[in-house]
């Protein structure tokens, strides 16, 4: 296993961990997560090639929805297949964006888009041009912790459950030691586990609460024992009048929760990916485009491309000529004002 990554600061650009081979597709996968180790585009060739572990669709009989009849023997064997490649491709997509916030970290620290890109986001939009920035700006946040988790765990965790253990919160801003919150993770994992629980973003929200409200001894061991007596109390969930708090008076859990709201931003998201999609469309068309599209004799095809461009054009800039600007929005009311203050101030 990969140790964790020492060498990115603990800014907003900050490691991670991994396995690599062809006998069952449990170890493969397994090793498929050991990036550092193995020249990456066999990496990428081995993720696709966990297809040709499933069974050829030609040897799937159809069944008509709605049968409810037994399995047969060669249909359970095809379903476990199918079931452990799923899995298998699941676990490997769920580490890749931690694998990519580590490498973007590494390229925020060395500035090594320095010679070709004026920001961080301008260079990650070129290399990877269907990632938001935006959200890989969230992966980088939370590489080291994940791929830290991924090492001992086995499986990554998705992007909400780290959000909430790297996440600064409070008045002071507060961030946990990533030893704490690593551990905090893995004992959550195995308490869910052994309860049938599931750790959720909001569970560990409130496992993190706790953890804050209550401190954490020392000694290995008593750590421990607290860690795991917490996780069964945030995994329980809240009872009685504890379960009204959120909604009774607790501002800093209802800013988390404004948050948690935020960052859910899909009209910015598809601006931005239109907006890289035109960018790379630019590119390839310029003026010599057009002279050798002339040269290529079918000036019934160019034209209906000229034409069609030219429209797609015009109702563009028409659309961007209408957009509103930031402050040409309807003024709220002061119940509206003070919401979008605590949001703005929590998405620093």
């Amino acid at each position: 296993m990969a140790a964790r990554n020492q060498d990115v600061a603990d800014d907003e650009f900050a490691g991670l961990d991994g396995s690599s081979g062809t006998d069952d597709v449990g170890t493969q996968t397994g090793k498929l997560l050991e990036v550092p180790k193995q020249d990456p585009a066999a990496v990428y060739d081995s993720v696709v090639a966990l297809a040709g572990s499933l069974p050829s669709l030609d040897d799937v009989a159809e069944v008509e929805e709605g049968d409810v009849s037994p399995l047969t023997d060669a249909e359970k064997q095809q379903k476990e297949e199918t079931e452990t490649v799923i899995v298998a491709a699941s676990k490997v997509g769920k580490a890749a964006i931690w694998v990519m916030g580590q490498g973007f970290a590494a390229a925020k620290k060395g500035q090594w888009f320095r010679e070709t890109h004026p920001t961080i986001e301008a260079y990650m939009a070129d290399l990877v041009p269907e990632v938001v920035p935006r959200q890989a700006r969230r992966w980088v946040t939370g590489s080291t912790l994940a791929l830290a988790i991924t090492s001992r765990t086995g499986t990554a965790p998705v992007e909400g459950q780290i959000r909430e253990l790297v996440r600064a919160k409070g008045k002071e801003k507060k961030t946990l030691p990533q030893d704490i919150a690593e551990d905090m993770y893995v004992v959550a994992n195995e308490v869910a586990d052994t309860t049938g629980a599931k750790v959720t973003a909001k569970v560990l929200a409130n496992f993190r609460k706790k953890v804050e409200e209550t401190g954490l001894p020392q000694e290995v061991e008593q750590r421990k024992a607290t860690l795991q007596e917490l996780a069964l109390d945030a995994l329980a969930g809240p009872i009685g009048p504890e379960a009204q708090d959120g909604a009774a008076g607790e501002p800093e859990e209802a800013q988390d929760d404004v948050v948690e709201a935020e960052i859910v931003t899909p009209h910015l998201d598809a601006l931005d990916k239109a907006l890289r999609t035109l960018k790379t469309v630019r590119k390839t068309i310029k003026a010599p485009t057009f002279r050798e599209a002339v040269a290529e004799h079918d000036p019934e095809r160019y034209s209906a491309l000229i034409t069609d461009l030219r429209t797609i054009t015009r109702e563009l800039n028409g659309v961007t000529d209408r957009a509103p600007g930031p402050m040409d929005l309807t003024v709220p009311t002061q119940a509206e004002h003070d919401n979008a203050e605590h949001l703005e101030g929590s998405a620093t």
